[in-house]
């Protein structure tokens, strides 16, 4: 799928400038870590990404600036243990809000997710309008709220690639993410699909 992407991107010139754009800005560090990581986190330096993963993380980017991604960031308190570490990270993720309720997979190996997160009362999400904010010295997309009904998202922990990221915003309609070093799950959610499967 981030192949296809990636061709998709080349074929349009402004795309595949925007493109090698973003390649630069990742391997030059200007990209803030903590939102990188939240789209995608490898064993190696984002400098180091093949090009079709800075295709994706490009994607799930520009779905959060126009809008059509959504995210809420949820406290934990702690970082994540190593991915073998199941029993450690669901001990942890207890300590999320009580509207959500975070399941690792206990025998996952190579599984299609590390787990799943879910709520039962309707949440809110910050939903980028499209348009950017003259605010600040940076521009930055002017944000509305986004209300999100009950449902359930994969759980991704720790590392995981930029394509995996979009491949659950397409198919299941949002991801959990929570990095390596962070504090924070980052829900991810299509605001397209009408709420998580």
């Amino acid at each position: 799928m981030a192949v296809k992407l990636m061709d998709q991107m080349l074929y349009s010139p402004s795309a595949a400038q925007v493109l090698a754009e973003t390649r630069q800005d990742l391997r030059s560090g200007q990209i803030d870590a903590a939102y990188r990581d939240r789209i995608g986190q490898t064993q190696h330096r984002a400098a180091y990404w093949p090009p079709e993963q800075a295709a994706a993380f490009l994607r799930v980017h520009t779905g959060l600036m126009s809008g059509e991604f959504a995210m809420t960031l949820l406290e934990v308190g702690e970082v994540p243990a190593g991915d073998a570490d199941r029993i450690v990270n669901a001990e942890r993720l207890a300590h999320l809000d009580p509207a959500f309720a975070a399941r690792p997979d206990a025998d996952q190996c190579n599984a299609e997710r590390d787990g799943e997160l879910c709520w039962t009362a309707p949440i809110r999400a910050q939903r980028s309008t499209g348009r950017a904010s003259s605010e600040g010295a940076a521009p930055s997309p002017q944000v509305t709220t986004y209300e999100v009904p009950p449902g359930c998202v994969p759980l991704e922990i720790g590392l995981t690639f930029p394509s995996r990221t979009l491949l659950h915003l397409l198919k299941h309609g949002g991801v959990a993410r929570w990095p390596y070093q962070s504090t924070v799950v980052a829900l991810l959610l299509n605001t397209q699909t009408e709420g998580a499967a």
